[in-house]
């Protein structure tokens, strides 16, 4: 059973979502930002997190819960009013979106898209390409039972890639996802990158990473 993690202001809202999920057989926790370090301890495993901003800017929210060390690594839908679509252009950092209020259909059936999308690579949970195993909760790419050695945008590269196999991403989106929407390098740093990983891959495994030409890059489902 997946377990999502509400994270918003205190009030009604994400309390009528809560009890909507769990009606549909989530196992939820709820909260606000501040509590980010309790919500996230180690023993949680939470296959999504629903952000609700309120009063925060979006981007804020999100930066808090990325740059948080116990949440970095849950998948975010951001639930959003009509005015915060206009944000949505800087919210890097997201799975995807929901403008409230949404029927609770439409919200059950995101969640489920997005969970499916992304094939359980979450926390605690991990991905096999053959002889290939990408760990998320431990950042641990293992290559025939070996680590390898991959630098923090190496693996954020990788684990984004995987995480959508199949979908074609151009050179700017992988730049603004990974990097951030802040960064002042050009998309040359993704073509490195993905460079520097295929030559850790190997022959074999490099193949993976799919150059689309004149688009950018995908992850092949298998090899």
């Amino acid at each position: 059973m997946e377990t999502l993690l509400l994270i918003g202001p205190e009030g009604g809202d994400l309390l009528k979502l809560r009890s909507m999920l769990l009606k549909r057989g989530f196992q939820v926790r709820v909260g606000q930002s501040a509590d980010l370090e309790r919500l996230c301890e180690k023993e949680s495993r939470f296959a999504l997190g629903l952000v609700e901003a309120g009063s925060e800017r979006l981007h804020d929210l999100v930066q808090k819960v990325r740059k948080n060390p116990s949440c970095k690594e849950i998948p975010l839908i951001a639930l959003i009013r009509g005015p915060q679509v206009r944000e949505m252009g800087s919210a890097a950092g997201l799975e995807d979106f929901l403008v409230l209020p949404a029927d609770p259909e439409m919200i059950e059936a995101r969640v489920r898209f997005v969970l499916g999308r992304l094939n359980h690579l979450v926390p605690g949970a991990g991905k096999r390409f053959g002889a290939l195993e990408i760990h998320v909760d431990r950042y641990e790419v293992l290559l025939d039972k070996e680590p390898l050695e991959l630098t923090y945008k190496e693996f954020e590269l990788l684990k984004f890639l995987a995480t959508h196999p199949g979908r074609v991403f151009s050179r700017d989106q992988l730049l603004n996802q990974v990097w951030g929407y802040n960064f002042i390098g050009g998309t040359r740093t993704v073509d490195v990158h993905v460079r520097r990983l295929r030559a850790k891959l190997g022959p074999k495994y490099a193949s993976l990473i799919d150059t689309v030409r004149n688009v950018g890059y995908k992850f092949l489902e298998e090899l």
